[in-house]
C-alpha cells in the first residue's frame, strides 16, 4: 500500500487562516506607519516654514516701525498668510492685503528657505509681528496636516485655506 503525502484540507485551512490574520495585522501597522510618517514630515515642514516666516516678519517689523499705519504692509503686525503651492494671499484684520509686492516678497522669502514649497500648502498666523502658528499639508484637503509649534499627531479633516484666526490659534 502506498502512503499518501501532502496536507489535509483542515491543515491547509488553518495555515491560510494564520496567514490572513498576520496579513491583517501587518496591513494595519503599515497603514499607521505611513500616516504617522506623513504627519511627522508635515510637522517638520511647518517648523521650517515657521522659522523662515519669523525671520521675514522681523525684517518687516524693523523696516516698518517708523512708518505711519497707513503705509505699513501688515498694519499692526497681525495677519494670516496662505500659500496654495503656486500663489500667496494675505489677510490682515479681516481684510485682504492688496499689496501684491508684499505678498510676492513674503512668499518668495519663505519659499527660498523651504524647498518643498511647490508641493506644499501652508498657512502662517502672525500676531504683533510674531509668528504664532503654521499649518501645512501636501494639498489643501490633505488629511495629514502638520503644524508648529503645537505638532499634529493625528489625521484631521478640513481645508487649510478655510482656517481662520480661531483655528490657527489652536496650533499655538
Amino acid at each position: 500500500m502506498k502512503k499518501l503525502r501532502g496536507f489535509t484540507l483542515i491543515e491547509l485551512i488553518v495555515v491560510i487562516a494564520i496567514i490572513g490574520i498576520l496579513s491583517a495585522i501587518l496591513g494595519l501597522n503599515m497603514m499607521n506607519y505611513i500616516a504617522n510618517s506623513r504627519i511627522k514630515s508635515q510637522n517638520n515642514n511647518a517648523r521650517v516654514i515657521f522659522n523662515g516666516a519669523q525671520s521675514i516678519v522681523q525684517e518687516y517689523k524693523f523696516a516698518e516701525r517708523k512708518s505711519d499705519d497707513a503705509d505699513k504692509n501688515i498694519g499692526s503686525g497681525t495677519f494670516i498668510f496662505y500659500w496654495d503651492g503656486h500663489n500667496g494671499s494675505a489677510e490682515k484684520e479681516g481684510a485682504t492685503v492688496s499689496n501684491a509686492l508684499f505678498i510676492q516678497r513674503f512668499s518668495n522669502s519663505v519659499n527660498k528657505l523651504f524647498t518643498g514649497s511647490e508641493e506644499t500648502v501652508y498657512k502662517v498666523y502672525v500676531e504683533n509681528y510674531i509668528v504664532k502658528s503654521v499649518v501645512s499639508g501636501r494639498t489643501d484637503f490633505d488629511r495629514y496636516k502638520g503644524s508648529y509649534p503645537k505638532k499634529s499627531d493625528v489625521a484631521t479633516s478640513g481645508n487649510i485655506s478655510s482656517f481662520g484666526e480661531t483655528e490657527m490659534q489652536a496650533y499655538q
